[in-house]
Formats: structure tokens, C-alpha cells, sequence
């Protein structure tokens, strides 16, 4: 079979593989990015989500009322699917790869790994995510099942890294397709006074702002200690802390730690704030803060980036290769330092201007148009350039 000279003149047939639901999580927003993207390139694009295996429904009623909702774990690691015909099979993220020892798709399969890090983190008291012992099994199963992919595609280099020395796969069997931001909306915008008092964030102070989880990963108890630090010098500076509360019991350990330190009026948890918010609260923020250990991708970075807002973050994992020299890269493990570097970019009239303008060309470079380019030229190469089919034992 020929292969087509671009990829606009190639009209495949795709068949997202992806969980059900809209762009509030990341993975959400990758989806549906992708899926608009590939039809505005002429592809035929359908997406199946994994459904449960066709079990008698009694089998589910009973497992329920022993408290194991079992529909909803086989939507996160999954075994069954009905799939239609298509020339490429993308499985959008890494845990559906499950679906791979159970069901695989009869032709080509692509996964998207975002990262690997609950497996990394699978033997790490402090800061593995497993709740039950199937979290364990079938996150385990689902790294199995990547190596009977086709071909892998990772958010990042970092990303990339981890399949090869974590899982053991071919670096030739990895491709590496950044993520893009939605440019029309991230952007610096006019902050209201409308927004500040519906958040609760008067003018007069200065605001840091971090958005994510509280995942132990994400290291938010040096955030906490070195805002203490911080406060001595500008006890004007506050914390806005976005997104929902996924790990309750960190939640709390933060709450008490908190007031421990003396700065639990300075925190502001913002557990539901509507994606069109989020860019006039990067630009209402002095600054934007990631300490995290282990980040596959940090979408975080780049939107603050692309509001003109400087952007501090962990000198770790996929941190560095996004930021480049567009912020401060700092220590995560060190609270003085995250402190200094924090006071260094509210006192530093220099330092703050080079990031502020550093930062929207760097952001620049992400973008969804991008990332559809690149994984529609990946699909024509699996095709065409790799025809037998090579799958890893496991």
C-alpha cells in the first residue's frame, strides 16, 4: 500500500478508545481535542467507550451490595469492549490498556500514556495511591497490556523514559507527542471585581495559585511550609489552592497542617471552578507554584505560561522540559529554596519581567493543532511504514 505524501490527504478511520465524560480532567480535554482535531483533518473518527463484560446482571447486584461497584471500576480498567471497524484502534490513555490481555481490537492499537507513576509509586508508603488490592492488580495488568500495543505514544520525554526503564519497552516502540493548551482561551485577561468576590479574593493581597489535586505526589505540604516562610517577609501573600479535594485524607493532613503553621487564613480552597474561570485567576496570581516530585505532564505550567503569570516549579520529572527557561526551576524537596525562589519572583522586578515575557512565547509552542499533526503522521507510519504486527510478549 502506498503511503499518502501528507497527512491531509490521508482520510483514515479511527476509533477513539476512551472513557465516557467532557474535558474536566486533563485526559478529558485530550480526548475531545483530539477527536476535533482528527475530523478537522478528514479523518473518521468514532469513540467507544469500554463497557462491562456481559455478565448476568445479578452478578452485579450482588457485588454492589457487597460494596464493590464493579460497572464503575471496569470503566477505569477495563475488559470488554465492542469495537468498530477502523484502519487504527487509539486507546487514550494507559489503564484502558487492560483492555489489550482481554479484548484487544482486531487491527492496528496505539496507546497514549500519560504516565506510569501510581505503578512507579506502587511500594512507596508516603505516596502510592492505591486504595484496595485491585487498584494494585489491575494497574499492574494494564502495564501489561502495553506491551501488546503496537506502538505507544507519551506525553513526554520524561514519560518515555519511565516505560523504558519501569516496564522495560523499546525506545523505537515509544513516540513522544506533547500535549497542546487551548490558546483562545489561556491568555492574560482583565480580572473583575465580580470574580474577586465570588471567590473570595480581595484586591490588596497577593496571590500565589496552584491547580491540581492533592495527590501526595504533588508535594503541597512544602508548599504550605515554605508559604509560612514567604509570610514572615509578606504576610500580605496568600495561597489559592484550585481544584477538587480527590484524596480526602491528604486533605485534612493539609488542613491541620495549616493551622499548625499559623497560615489556615491564607489559603483559599477552591474545589469547583468552572474551566472558563481559570485563566482571569492565573492572571489575578502574583504567580503560579508546582512543587511536584512526579508530574507526566503539567498542564498547569503551560496555561499560566500563556497568561503572562511567572510560573515557579519543581526542578523534576516532566517539570523542567516544559518550562525550559520561561520560569524558575527550584528544588522540590527544599522548602528554604521553593521559599526563596517564591520571594525572589514577588521582589524581583527583573526576574519577574524576564518570566512574564519568557513565559507566553514558550507556551507558545503547545498546541493542539500540534499535537493532532503529530499523532495523525504517527497513525500513517503505523500503517504504512510498520505492516506486520508487532506486539511484546509480556
Amino acid at each position: 500500500m502506498k503511503q499518502p505524501t501528507s497527512h491531509s490527504q490521508w482520510h483514515g478511520t479511527i476509533a477513539l478508545i476512551a472513557k465516557p465524560g467532557g474535558p474536566q480532567t486533563g485526559v478529558g480535554r485530550y480526548v475531545q481535542m483530539l477527536q476535533h482535531g482528527l475530523e478537522a483533518e478528514g479523518l473518521r473518527v468514532s469513540r467507544v467507550a469500554p463497557i462491562a463484560p456481559p455478565l448476568p446482571s445479578m452478578v452485579y447486584f450482588a457485588l454492589r451490595r457487597l460494596g464493590a461497584d464493579v460497572r464503575t471500576f471496569l470503566m477505569n480498567y477495563p475488559v470488554w469492549a465492542d469495537y468498530p471497524s477502523a484502519d487504527v484502534y487509539h486507546l487514550t490513555s494507559q489503564n484502558l490498556a487492560t483492555l489489550l490481555l482481554f479484548r484487544r481490537p482486531p487491527g492496528r492499537v496505539i496507546v497514549t500514556v500519560h504516565d506510569i507513576i501510581p505503578y512507579m509509586l506502587r511500594n512507596n508508603p508516603q505516596l502510592s495511591t492505591y486504595r484496595t488490592f485491585a487498584d494494585r492488580l489491575f494497574d499492574w495488568l494494564a502495564m501489561r497490556g502495553l506491551h501488546r500495543a503496537d506502538h505507544l505514544v507519551a506525553d513526554s520525554h520524561y514519560t518515555k523514559q519511565t516505560l523504558i526503564e519501569h516496564l522495560g519497552l523499546a525506545p523505537e516502540r515509544i513516540s513522544v507527542v506533547h500535549l497542546g493548551i487551548d490558546h483562545e482561551r489561556f491568555q492574560p485577561r482583565v480580572v473583575t471585581e465580580e470574580l474577586r468576590i465570588h471567590y473570595g479574593l480581595p484586591s490588596g493581597q497577593r496571590y500565589l495559585i496552584y491547580v491540581g489535586s492533592e495527590d501526595p505526589r504533588k508535594n503541597l505540604g512544602t508548599l504550605l511550609q515554605a508559604l509560612s516562610i514567604v509570610r514572615r517577609q509578606h504576610p500580605e501573600v496568600e495561597l489559592i489552592k484550585v481544584g477538587r479535594a480527590h484524596f480526602m485524607a491528604e486533605r485534612q493532613r493539609l488542613v491541620t497542617l495549616a493551622e499548625e503553621l499559623g497560615i489556615s487564613t491564607a489559603i483559599h480552597w477552591l474545589d469547583e471552578v468552572p474551566e472558563e474561570d481559570l485563566p482571569a485567576l492565573y492572571s489575578l496570581a502574583d504567580l503560579c507554584v508546582m512543587p511536584s516530585l512526579y508530574e507526566g505532564f503539567g498542564f498547569p505550567v503551560l496555561e499560566a505560561m500563556a497568561c503572562g503569570t511567572p510560573v515557579v516549579a519543581a526542578n523534576a520529572a516532566s517539570l523542567p522540559e516544559l518550562v525550559g527557561d520561561a520560569g524558575v526551576l527550584i528544588d522540590p524537596t527544599d522548602v528554604k529554596g521553593l521559599a526563596d525562589a517564591l520571594g525572589s519572583v514577588l521582589d524581583g522586578a527583573l526576574l519577574r519581567e524576564w518570566v512574564c515575557l519568557a513565559g507566553p512565547k514558550r507556551a507558545a509552542m503547545y498546541t493542539w493543532e500540534r499535537t493532532v499533526a503529530e499523532t495523525t503522521a504517527l497513525y500513517q507510519k503505523e500503517l504504512y511504514e510498520r505492516p506486520a504486527t508487532h506486539v511484546q510478549a509480556v
